[in-house]
């Protein structure tokens, strides 16, 4: 429940103090057959039992009896809260009853499904109206250029990309790339729980000269340790993804808290489309064909930490120090091999191919 309401930036038990002065309202729905209940709901933190946080649905015995089966979620910026023992909301959807319940979750799924159908019609036009000329070079330029091509400002942001749906584009296999992984998320260490406090530190520490440039450019995995010795154990009894230096005497580098993870991949891939493309040389320039393109939706944070386990989610360091001093990171990157992409989401995902 934290991590939901964390996530959708409802609240954030952690940033809040102890004591009722502290307390926060927040206006919430109870969702019957009939209609729509108003109630509030409070979350606080108490002064005693250490502060673990506590939620509050007011009246809410007008709603639910002991053992009730309630489920809890966001919708619209607001709480909202749906007694499964007394509605008979599956006896409704299977027989196609009409009432408030039901008309609320079909308007909720419709709007849902307009914008993945809105998408999907904007790149089977792109699809259709010939290659697309890249708009850049190297691993990004597929993507950059899609995105372009379909209006979207080129940015750095968290979010997902049109109108609540990631776009994740990369070049086809029959293309000569060595790139089989895509990715995920990027995310920084909790520098708070980690032994080194900067990616600076770690570049000191495990980097090499490339040039210009001294970089650490790697991929860390569950696996076996990389040419700098590192690699990743998941610690479940924590929650933490540990990242260590396996060479004698092992040296601990950085410390991910799990639950983080989970909510970066929540946030961004809670709808995705993932775009391939046949890349080709013309006229000295790179264009590319859409060829199709694979729906997912609804991770699944312990598919997540299963991949991350047995190696098939990976990490790569992206950090280097220019001549003139200045250090930048473009990761940590975490990401998937793209044949098990599936395995990340509940439910089948759904393929569509968009040009001959």
């Amino acid at each position: 429940m934290r991590k939901m309401l964390r996530a959708i930036n409802i609240h954030d038990f952690a940033l809040q103090s102890q004591g009722p002065e502290n307390k926060v309202v927040l206006p919430a729905k109870i969702l019957g057959n009939k209609g729509f209940h108003d109630i509030s709901v409070s979350l606080y933190r108490p002064n005693t039992k250490h502060g673990d946080p506590r939620l509050w649905f007011y009246e809410f015995r007008r709603f639910a009896n002991p053992n009730d089966v309630v489920a809890v979620f966001i919708h619209g910026g607001l709480i909202h809260a749906l007694n499964l023992t007394q509605s008979d909301l599956a006896i409704a959807l299977q027989n196609r009853v009409s009432n408030a319940i039901t008309e609320f979750i079909q308007a909720a799924e419709s709007a849902a499904s307009s914008n993945s159908n809105e998408l999907l019609g904007l790149l089977k036009r792109l699809a259709n109206s010939g290659p697309i000329k890249a708009v850049c070079q190297g691993d990004t330029a597929v993507g950059r250029s899609i995105e372009t091509a379909l209006g979207i400002a080129i940015n750095s942001s968290r979010n997902p990309d049109y109108k609540g749906i990631e776009i994740k584009s990369g070049r086809s296999a029959i293309v000569a790339s060595r790139e089989n992984r895509a990715t995920l998320f990027a995310c920084v260490p909790d520098w708070d729980l980690s032994v080194m406090k900067s990616s600076r530190s770690i570049l000191d520490q495990f980097g090499y000269q490339r040039g210009d440039d001294f970089k650490l450019y790697c991929t860390v995995s569950t696996r076996r340790a990389n040419s700098q010795g590192l690699q990743f154990e998941v610690k479940d009894a924590d929650k933490w993804l540990r990242e260590f230096c396996a060479t004698e005497p092992v040296k601990d580098v950085c410390i991910w808290r799990l639950d983080r993870l989970h909510e970066r991949l929540s946030k961004k891939h809670r709808d995705t489309f993932w775009v391939q493309a046949e890349a080709f040389k013309q006229t000295g320039h790179e264009w590319f064909r859409l060829k199709s393109v694979t729906h997912t939706t609804r991770p699944s944070v312990e598919q997540f930490d299963r991949l991350l386990t047995d190696g098939t989610i990976t990490m790569d360091h992206l950090i280097k120090r220019t001549i003139d001093g200045r250090v930048s990171e473009k990761g940590p990157l975490f990401k998937i091999e793209k044949p098990r992409i599936g395995e990340l989401f509940l439910g089948v995902p759904k393929h569509y191919t968009l040009a001959p």
